[in-house]
């Protein structure tokens, strides 16, 4: 599979604490504006009547595969078109339409027991959906790998995902001052996700690289990458 061959052509990658990874990612999404558009496109087709929120679940799902291999390319130092970056994800679709389903559900259930597990379980397990687009690993691998990998950086994540919906509520504030409709409308939430989707699946796919490598030099599990380097 070529997104298989896209990652193990990736050498050593440097762990980085929040602001550098947040400074890497948001390089990576200004380096790749595109992504920005395809996000858009994603969140609009929520708005298609009907069936809105199944067809904004799959297209959502697609782009965040094509903004995980666009990263790896940029790691890789391998330079593609969208077409080609779209086939690959085409080759591992299913698989990444479940592992996000059972992400969304395992978030819900966590949700629905008590908040914090539901946020705890949104960080840690963030990592399944990278692993099931850069690997040829199955649904129930990528979410165990993806569960190891988060368990060695749920502060970092964590950090990420915080410091990304902070500046997404100050946005949303300047935006909805500016224009109230955009607001009630959604549309707003559409145009923010639009960039901090990219930003956050570049930080996640970061992460992933750094983990993927201690495993591969050190001989280590991904279960053993348990210590967060410095924010």
């Amino acid at each position: 599979m070529s997104t298989t061959t896209t990652t193990q052509s990736i050498g050593p990658v440097e762990r980085l604490g929040v602001r550098r990874l947040l400074g890497w990612a948001a390089v990576r999404v200004r380096e790749n504006p595109a992504l920005v558009g395809l996000f858009l496109l994603a969140g609009l087709a929520g708005y298609v009547p009907l069936v809105g929120g199944l067809l904004g679940f799959l297209a959502t799902t697609f782009v965040l595969g094509m903004a995980y291999v666009v990263v790896a390319d940029e790691v890789g130092l391998r330079a593609r078109g969208l077409g080609t970056v779209a086939g690959d994800v085409r080759e591992r679709y299913v698989t990444l339409l479940l592992v996000s389903l059972a992400y969304v559900v395992a978030v819900l259930v966590g949700l629905l027991l008590l908040v914090v597990p539901g946020l705890y379980v949104a960080v840690r397990l963030s990592p399944a959906v990278a692993v099931a687009t850069l690997s040829d690993r199955g649904v129930g691998d990528s979410l165990r790998e993806g569960w190891a990998v988060g368990g060695g950086n749920v502060l970092r994540l964590g950090a990420v995902f915080l410091v990304v919906l902070l500046a997404q509520a100050v946005a949303a504030g300047v935006l909805a001052a500016v224009s109230a409709d955009l607001a009630t409308s959604g549309l707003s939430a559409v145009l923010l996700n639009a960039v901090s989707g990219p930003v956050l699946a570049a930080a996640v796919a970061h992460v992933y690289f750094e983990s993927r490598d201690g495993d591969g030099a050190d001989g280590e599990s991904a279960e053993q990458l348990t210590a967060d380097p410095a924010v």
